[in-house]
């Protein structure tokens, strides 16, 4: 029998320890400052400055205070937020090859496995290299997506066929465009009906466990990885029982759709896909080969699905509040295609005020006010500043989105500012900032670009989409989100979590809308699918 003293000693010498180490990182001197920041406690550093909520909020302030680069500590653990483009880009992209690392997770990553996965891979290692390299061999360039066209735009027909017939369940259609795209890129798995499908809903499920257990020191194992082996019956551990759920979800998630295709490959019924093209070879793949594929194949999956549905839902709350840019959109597109056809990825270029709709929905409307956290992997000094190896580094992509050197009159929502005219130039485009920085670049941009561009301009072009009613009142949206894994990236939590709602990545809050043909040209086009 274990006794009680068998267990408490060896946690309070490794607790001993831990004291030891982070009083030594806190006596520590640099040859260079760190960066400024708000005035840190021996040993806990800056744990009661860190926001609870809203980081980018409290990242302004002390932007306002100490400037566009700004250093704290939680527990020996150094953060350096950026607040400018400059530093994301000479930090970030020029200095790539020492700013390419991820945190190390325990609970996200060890415990239930998301460390294998190519977001959470560490820079460098050899299975990162190899998730990079299939990544671009499928879709790492836009020539690459396009032979995928018509998928895109079969799932796109069939969205708005969707959104006609139940146009209250639109959010609901949203999630099957988005997954049936990568599910057929991914697997050859095509989703049939309006229903709800099983692999769609697997991947929900997966994404919403990795969102909250991603979002650092949800669980205080994050924070104090000797808590891992403390047995489940101890009070307050009851996190442990939800390592074995969620590991198992995961594995499903990696297993299930990838038995699929190679059944259907056994049957001769596969169709195309990244694992059919994987596996199609005179050489059989060995385990580890196997397990590279099958983690790919998942990220192109999960990664590509919840994303793109936050931006979709992200434009439909945007044009019920903007309502005139919605108007002048609609225009171009019928300028463009007319009444008697809807709008094709091949009609992109000549409607560039659509393209500069979704680049101020994605300016305005964020849906990453912070970017993923970096890790820096060497001791570095930029611009007079001393930044510590294994420095988490986060951008403040709010910032970033409302720097008025960069955007005029940030908090005006202007599609205009994207738009070519006499004595005018186009601003920078915020999607270089939504896709993440140097090596980290999200490897699946060049299909979620098309794919979200599709659906919004065919809805603009078949719908009307206006405020919800409700007890004969208009309901407008909040134009809030909710706190996502995202927007909760430097909430440093210490309560175990109840109830909390992550998403990942952030998704606006619940709101109302109607949609509603345009007129009875589109209503037949829409009724011949």
């Amino acid at each position: 029998m274990i006794s009680a003293s068998s267990t408490v000693i060896p946690l309070v010498i490794a607790l001993l320890g831990l004291l030891a180490i982070l009083w030594y990182r806190n006596a520590q001197r640099y040859l260079a400052p760190l960066p400024p920041g708000p005035k840190a406690y021996p040993l806990i550093g800056n744990i009661f400055d860190l926001p609870q909520s809203q980081p980018w909020s409290a990242f302004k302030k002390w932007a306002d205070t100490y400037g566009s680069i700004v250093h704290v500590s939680a527990f020996g653990q150094h953060i350096v937020v950026l607040n400018d483009a400059q530093y994301a880009t000479e930090m970030l992209d020029k200095k790539s090859r020492i700013y390419s690392g991820r945190p190390k997770l325990m609970m996200a990553g060890r415990l239930v496995g998301w460390d294998e996965s190519p977001a959470l891979s560490q820079f460098g290692e050899t299975r990162w290299s190899e998730y990079r390299r299939l990544l671009n061999q499928f879709m790492g360039t836009r020539g690459k997506i396009e032979p995928f066209y018509d998928i895109l735009q079969q799932e796109a027909d069939a969205y708005l066929e969707n959104i006609l017939n139940d146009p209250q369940n639109w959010l609901k259609y949203t999630r099957r465009y988005a997954g049936g795209i990568v599910l057929m890129l991914a697997y050859g798995y095509k989703i049939s009906g309006s229903e709800d499908d099983a692999m769609v809903e697997l991947v929900d499920e997966a994404m919403d466990q990795f969102s909250e257990t991603i979002a650092p020191n949800a669980f205080l194992v994050d924070m104090f990885p000797i808590l891992q082996y403390v047995p489940s019956w101890v009070p307050g551990a009851a996190w442990k029982k939800k390592v074995h759920h969620y590991r198992k979800t995961l594995q499903d998630m990696l297993n299930v759709p990838y038995n699929w295709t190679k059944s259907q490959m056994a049957a001769g019924t596969a169709r195309p896909s990244f694992v059919y093209s994987q596996l199609d070879t005179s050489k059989l793949p060995n385990l580890n080969d196997e397990h590279i594929i099958r983690w790919v194949a998942a990220s192109i999956y999960s990664g590509g699905a919840d994303t793109t549905v936050a931006v979709i839902e992200t434009f439909f709350m945007a044009m019920v509040l903007q309502r005139s840019a919605q108007s002048k959109a609609q225009k171009e597109i019928d300028t463009v295609v007319g009444h008697d056809r809807l709008p094709t990825l091949q009609d992109r270029e000549q409607m560039p005020y659509v393209e500069a709709l979704l680049q101020e929905i994605m300016r305005v409307y964020t849906i990453t006010p912070l970017g993923l956290p970096h890790l820096v992997s060497e001791n570095d000094t930029h611009h007079g500043y001393f930044i510590p190896k294994g420095s988490t580094i986060l951008t403040n992509n709010m910032m970033l989105y409302n720097d008025p050197k960069v955007y005029p009159e940030p908090e005006k929502f202007s599609p205009e500012r994207f738009l070519s005219s006499e004595g005018n130039s186009k601003q920078k485009d915020p999607r270089e900032y939504l896709f993440g920085f140097g090596r980290r670049v999200c490897p699946g941009v060049h299909l979620a670009d098309p794919s979200v561009w599709l659906a919004c301009a065919s809805v603009l072009a078949a719908f009307d989409i206006s405020p919800g009613v409700k007890d004969g009142a208009t309901v407008m949206p909040s134009g809030n989100f909710m706190d996502g894994i995202i927007r909760q990236v430097a909430c440093f939590r210490f309560e175990f979590l109840s109830g909390d709602v992550f998403t990942f990545p952030s998704h606006p809050e619940q709101f109302e809308c109607n949609i509603t043909p345009r007129n009875a040209s589109v209503l037949a086009l829409l009724q011949k699918f």
